[in-house]
């Protein structure tokens, strides 16, 4: 274990309700476990799914509750020893149970946020044909939007979720739970539903460290893609990530070509002859697609956290575009290193013909220069996220 991950396991404990893997949060845990810092398992979730029968429901708790409960005395043994918490991903950790981490640890626990979910009920705060993040819900814990557009609770569809809004707003402003912010617009829609003020402190993942540390001429070559596209949508299958965008954008950009990286969605009618869907990773043909298209895009619908696949494509593309999204971290990065392309698709359509006609590119010295900054503002976040627990020590006149 280095220094870092040492002092930084002494001053928290991470749950997490997603393992370390090839997700994006998966990611994260993978970098947080190889920097040594101590875990504790939950088990499986708490809350109570829409299909579970009453006999599902008593066979879980007799299958989960000793683990339940013996992860509850873990947890108040930290609690006496004066520990502090941090939580990843309450859909999966169970929304239910972490209201009731939280309660046990009375002001020692911190959320680090991952997605949308502190005011969602969706976790990706997009709405379905729309072309930008939806905020109908922010700063109003009734959920009276999600109500009224029908809006499912994901990616877990649980009961709890349609109180966990409400009744973690209550929790944070009594003082009961703090959160830690991935960027400035992330914090800035926390503070709004909160109240309070919450700490940026950034983003490094396993993936990260890969790619934009380890990367060498020397690395393995990644497998070449058989095909130059125009614009490669760099994402997986996901509205709020913009691939039905970036599909509309095609639609009204005949003369350009697409490279989609997933299979064929089954729920489309006629594709456009410009696009092409090649199921694939970063590895297995992706990244090379990346190198030798023209724009790399990551439209991001949603106000999302610091999204591997941007930073990505800042480094390897000759272009990278987003779509204007005014609660998007792609927000934060300057004109000259990432396209703000319209969100109306049309309009997004003619501006790409419009860059590639006149060879526009992003100039290489730019993106070099904020990829340095990035990585000196993000490769320290556990010593970020330390300061900050340390920082309430020091407030509460504990530490």
């Amino acid at each position: 274990m280095s220094d870092e991950g040492q002092k930084a396991s002494e001053a928290f404990v991470v749950i997490s309700g997603v393992p370390a893997g090839n997700s994006g949060t998966g990611q994260l845990v993978a970098y947080l476990k190889s920097r040594g810092l101590r875990f504790i398992d939950p088990g499986h979730r708490l809350d109570k799914a829409d299909d579970r029968s009453i006999f599902r429901e008593l066979v879980f708790w007799l299958k989960e509750g000793p683990r339940w409960l013996l992860f509850f005395f873990r947890l108040w043994m930290l609690k006496r020893a004066g520990k502090k918490v941090l939580l990843l991903h309450p859909q999966d950790v169970g929304f239910s149970a972490t209201l009731r981490i939280i309660k046990v640890m009375r002001g020692n626990c911190w959320i680090y946020l991952l997605d949308s979910s502190f005011f969602c009920i969706r976790s990706y705060n997009y709405m379905p044909t729309e072309m930008s993040a939806c905020v109908r819900c922010l700063s109003d814990t009734t959920q009276n939007a999600a109500k009224v557009y029908g809006c499912a609770p994901f990616p877990r569809q649980t009961f709890s979720a349609l109180s966990f809004v409400r009744k973690l707003e209550q929790l944070a402003r009594a003082g009961k739970v703090r959160f830690l912010a991935q960027n400035k617009h992330q914090a800035s829609l926390a503070e709004k539903q909160f109240g309070r003020q919450v700490p940026v402190v950034g983003l490094w993942t396993a993936e990260l460290e890969r790619s934009l540390i380890a990367e060498t001429a020397a690395a393995a070559e990644p497998t070449r893609a058989e095909t130059r596209w125009d614009i490669v949508f760099h994402g997986n299958d996901i509205l709020a990530k913009g691939s039905r965008w970036a599909l509309a954008v095609a639609h009204h950009a005949p003369e350009l070509t697409f490279l989609f990286p997933f299979d064929r969605p089954s729920d489309i009618g006629a594709i456009p002859e410009n696009c092409d869907f090649v199921k694939m990773n970063w590895i297995t043909g992706l990244k090379d697609a990346v190198c030798r298209c023209k724009v790399a895009l990551s439209p991001s619908l949603w106000s999302a956290p610091i999204e591997g696949a941007l930073i990505k494509n800042i480094k390897f593309a000759p272009v990278t575009a987003a779509a204007k999204n005014s609660t998007s971290f792609s927000a934060e990065v300057p004109e000259d290193v990432v396209l703000h392309l319209s969100d109306q698709p049309e309009e997004a359509a003619r501006q790409l013909v419009e860059i590639l006609s006149s060879e526009k590119i992003v100039e290489t010295e730019s993106k070099a220069k904020w990829l340095t900054f990035f990585v000196s503002q993000n490769r320290n976040f556990i010593e970020n996220i330390k300061a900050e627990l340390n920082r309430r020590n020091t407030e509460s006149g504990t530490g």
